[in-house]
């Protein structure tokens, strides 16, 4: 298959979907729920897991109409126990695959860490960097095994972290939802391998 060049960024790692996100107050409620979202739509499920504490956090990706029609099934079928539920148009596989876990192994490069309490404006905020520069995810939790908070990490060469960093928090700043952000410009090994250890569902 024939890879065009646009800028910096591959076409295949440009191509866009939509994701449903629903976070739910129940885990019993929200794996019910998450079986009725997969039945009544044509979505395929990118993430389904429980996060601290107590809750449950299922994520679809689809057609705009498909993700719509899950998000409503969600939002009728787990009532009071649906703490959010946001459609979010128009992001990149890169990002898809990276929430569903298909991370980039290599170490090497600088290191920027993007932190937010509101995950869809993270998720969007992640799209951005793609559009803007060529840069690799290394992690990228949506309040797993970290309380509240949502995180992802990317290396690559410094002027592309620096600048993904400073698109991303740029972003994230404008709609209130910026909780912290830094680059490493030279991470130690021991860091690189601290976080590749910490690669996991939890």
């Amino acid at each position: 298959m024939e890879i065009k060049l646009i800028g910096k960024v591959q076409e295949t790692e440009i191509r866009k979907s939509n994701l449903a996100v629903v976070e739910f107050k129940s885990i019993a409620r929200g794996i019910f729920t998450t079986d009725a979202m997969l039945k009544a739509a044509n979505v395929n499920l990118v993430m389904a897991t429980s996060l601290c504490p107590g809750k449950y956090l299922t994520i679809v990706e689809g057609e705009t109409s498909a993700v719509e029609n899950s998000l409503k099934v969600a939002d009728e079928i787990g009532g009071m126990h649906v703490f959010s539920s946001e459609v979010i148009n128009a992001i990149s596989h890169k990002v898809i695959n990276a929430i569903f876990g298909k991370l980039q192994s290599e170490t090497g490069g600088a290191l920027a860490i993007i932190e937010s309490m509101q995950m869809a404006n993270l998720i969007s905020s992640a799209d951005e960097v793609v559009d803007a520069v060529q840069i690799e995810f290394v992690d990228f939790r949506l309040a797993r095994g970290c309380g509240v908070n949502s995180f992802y990490i990317f290396s690559g060469e410094l002027s592309s972290v620096q600048e993904g960093a400073k698109v991303a928090s740029k972003y994230l700043m404008g709609r209130g939802a910026l909780l912290a952000y830094r680059v490493i410009s030279g991470p130690d090994r021991e860091v690189w391998r601290w976080i590749k250890s910490s690669l996991c569902g939890c």
